[in-house]
């Protein structure tokens, strides 16, 4: 029997999301503006698919930042009512200075709420925005709430929480309990096997990045000596394995996990749950990584148009997919070579590719440095320098608050920094890394001090 909003998402919440339903249907013409990664852009999807549903018509487009040029831009535009998704917790200031109403969809942790937009973040109401909700379901809860029907989108919802890294350890709160519905609503079904693509077991693993093995990924020739010691014949594809080579394989995989020091969590994830979007005939995770590729590499009008279901598009994707894999082996292997910058609490390395930086620091921080450390990528630019960090969950447990950490770093140097305790990311101004670096390492080191005992 299917369930309703009220049998899972928290009153309040339920409440501030039908303030926004209630905007959406006084209005005939929709401005939506997403953060521009996998999350934010499939998060933008939901709402112009939702928007078609209900016979409104929208301009969507996605961005880095909300700054003072894009508000400008907003204000310059004649528009009934502006929808941001996946971001706006952290710049109520400017959104309140709007001259329409607007609706705020985050689930980054909110500074404050607002009584002049409608603020919906699940952190609010004490749902975990780091593991539990993300822009996409967060969103795609407001289309739920405006049309029953909407529950067909679940796979693109998905693929953002897997794109936010969501899934690791299994889907957990609100997201889970919204995907149970989609399951049960048979929108989408799963299955389990190994986290490789579909391929050729050499190809497969060669192409791996997540799961990342040091040595194998990015690397054929690795890959086919990798084999070779297992007696599997790289040509034979990854279905067609005998079950005795798939334990062979899946059990040398794990082991080379634990000796390059991978996340617990990240070894759990070798042999993971997959699912398949029925209305969208693609898999979550597949749809996912070519939104990723495209965001990072500036196709995000691309990624946009993936999870509006233009088939066409995912030809174009799958070149821009290999090139983005391509580009972080390449910066991975480095690391990998070189290895990271490192203060006593924090490690570092710098990347001429700003859109790169997080999911190289997200990678290198759960399969193969330091886990004892918070990772940060830096990319310097022409007047300043963009930083992500990544950690993980033990650091996490242990107190670490990256989003906290960034921000008064950021702002002790003139710039400014937020997100997730354990993904943040900050903007500082060129010629003051030295100096942030230094603050978010001490702050960092207090984070993670011994707590003395009650």
């Amino acid at each position: 029997m299917a369930r309703s909003l009220a049998d899972f998402v928290p009153k309040e919440l339920l409440d501030r999301v039908r303030k926004g339903v209630a905007l959406v249907e006084g209005v005939s013409h929709v401005r939506i503006l997403g953060h521009y990664d996998p999350d934010g852009t499939t998060s933008a999807a939901v709402l112009a698919r939702a928007m078609t549903r209900a016979g409104k018509a929208f301009h969507a487009s996605t961005s880095t930042v909300i700054d003072e040029r894009l508000v400008a831009r907003l204000k310059e535009e004649t528009n009934e009512l502006v929808i941001l998704s996946d971001m706006g917790s952290n710049q109520l200031d400017r959104v309140e200075g709007l001259p329409c109403p607007a609706i705020v969809l985050d689930h980054h942790a909110p500074p404050r709420d607002s009584e002049k937009v409608v603020h919906v973040n699940p952190a609010l109401f004490g749902i975990d925005g780091t593991r539990e909700a993300c822009g996409a379901t967060t969103t795609w809860l407001l289309a739920l709430a405006l049309d029953e029907r909407n529950w067909d989108l679940a796979g693109v919802a998905m693929a953002g929480a897997i794109g936010d890294m969501q899934h690791l350890g299994g889907f957990a709160g609100m997201n889970a309990a919204l995907f149970e519905e989609a399951l049960a609503r048979k929108v989408l079904s799963r299955e389990r096997g190994l986290a490789l693509v579909s391929a050729p077991v050499g190809e497969a693993l060669a192409r791996c990045i997540v799961p990342y093995f040091v040595g194998v990924s990015g690397r054929p020739e690795g890959g086919r000596r990798f084999l070779e010691e297992l007696k599997i014949d790289p040509q034979v594809p990854l279905a067609e394995l005998v079950p005795e080579e798939r334990r062979r394989l899946t059990s040398a995989l794990a082991l080379q996990l634990l000796k390059q020091g991978a996340d617990a969590e990240a070894v759990e994830a070798l042999v993971k749950e997959r699912y398949w979007a029925t209305p969208d005939d693609v898999f979550a995770d597949d749809l996912s990584a070519y939104v990723d590729g495209c965001a990072r590499l500036g196709y995000e009008g691309l990624g946009l148009s993936l999870c509006l279901g233009d088939k066409e598009a995912f030809a174009r994707a799958e070149a821009i997919r290999k090139e983005f894999d391509d580009r972080l082996f390449a910066y991975l292997h480095k690391l990998e070579a070189e290895g990271p910058f490192a203060k006593k609490h924090i490690q570092f390395f710098y990347t001429d590719e700003a859109s790169l930086a997080g999911s190289v620091a997200q990678i290198g921080m759960n399969y193969f440095l330091d886990p004892l450390k918070p990772t940060l990528g830096l990319s310097v630019m022409d007047r300043s320098t963009k930083v992500s960090a990544r950690a993980t969950k033990p650091l996490v447990a242990r107190g670490l608050d990256l989003a906290v950490a960034l921000r008064e770093a950021a702002r002790e140097v003139g710039g400014e920094g937020g997100g997730h305790n354990i993904a943040s990311g900050a903007t500082v101004p060129k010629g003051k890394e030295e100096k942030f670096l230094t603050l978010v390492d001490e702050t960092v080191g207090r984070q993670l001090a011994p707590k003395p005992e009650a």
